[in-house]
């Protein structure tokens, strides 16, 4: 595959790529580099010729992404402004929930947004995440079970 080509598939492909990464970092700088490795390898070693590409390249993307975030130690600071009882308004609605997904762990993460923010069906969701369709199910259901009890302790503790 010449840089061309590459240059071609980039410009059809990395949009959705890249959302399909940052839905699963909600980190911007992360999908960025999830999504240039995705054609990096597409460079260096092109799949099959059969291969669904934009599928081929999701998939690369997302694993790089998982790979990154089970490195990664997240240490989450408190302070006391974080326990502040104050009417929520929506946006901060939004802003607790992100930083309750942000404590999920990646699989978890995934599947949750997958599933509930993005409506896929398990199968669909299973494939995307590169895993099999029981431990997506667990995945899921230990997501949604800590996102609740995430949520319930910043409520109870604000």
């Amino acid at each position: 595959m010449t840089p061309a080509q590459v240059e071609s598939l980039f410009k059809e492909h990395a949009r959705s790529v890249h959302a399909v990464v940052f839905r699963l970092t909600l980190d911007a700088a992360a999908a960025d580099d999830a999504t240039q490795e995705a054609f990096v390898r597409l460079l260096t070693s092109p799949p099959a010729a059969q291969t669904n590409l934009a599928a081929w390249l999701k998939r690369v993307a997302v694993n790089f992404a998982i790979d990154i975030l089970r490195r990664q130690a997240r240490v989450i600071a408190l302070n006391d402004q974080d326990f502040a009882l104050k009417p929520v308004s929506d946006q901060e609605l939004g802003d607790e929930l992100l930083a309750a997904l942000r404590r999920l762990d990646a699989d978890q993460r995934a599947a949750v947004l997958a599933v509930d923010r993005d409506g896929m069906s398990y199968e669909d969701a299973a494939q995307l995440t590169g895993l099999h369709l029981n431990k997506l199910r667990t995945d899921l259901a230990r997501g949604r079970r800590a996102l609740f009890e995430i949520l319930k302790q910043e409520r109870a503790a604000g």
